[in-house]
């Protein structure tokens, strides 16, 4: 990540009230996608893998369909579930972590942890490695 937007930013864009005693927001579903697109403006694409990965997409930027794999990502990749570059998955601690994955493992149904990330697990809000 290259930039991330200061909180008063973000704060700015929503409306905070007071619930039973607790601070609620309240945010329209098109701010919050703005607000998270201001978010992953900072995010480093590695244009020439997610090209690669995501033909589609370099088709399109050849094309002259889609300005760069970057904005691709920033507009739409991100929402679709998209990864920017690639991430490396800790086997031992994937496979720990996420047993049904390793069972799929042993059963043949899943190549490997990086397999199944990449494919799946990511959109599915598995992370790679212990954060």
């Amino acid at each position: 990540m290259r930039y991330l937007p200061p909180f008063e930013l973000i704060r700015r864009s929503i409306e905070i009230s007071t619930v039973r005693g607790e601070l609620r927001v309240n945010v329209s579903y098109e701010s919050f996608v703005e607000i998270l697109r201001t978010m992953i403006r900072g995010v480093e694409v590695d244009e020439d893998w997610y090209m690669r990965t995501y033909e589609d997409i370099g088709n399109a930027v050849k094309a002259g369909i889609i300005r760069s794999a970057r904005q691709h990502f920033v507009d739409d990749g991100y929402f679709e579930g998209r990864l920017p570059f690639p991430m490396l998955v800790e086997e031992r601690w994937y496979l720990a972590e996420n047993p049904d994955v390793a069972d799929s493992i042993r059963k043949g149904v899943v190549e490997s942890a990086q397999d199944h990330f990449s494919k799946d697990g990511y959109r599915e809000g598995r992370l790679p490695f212990g954060l």
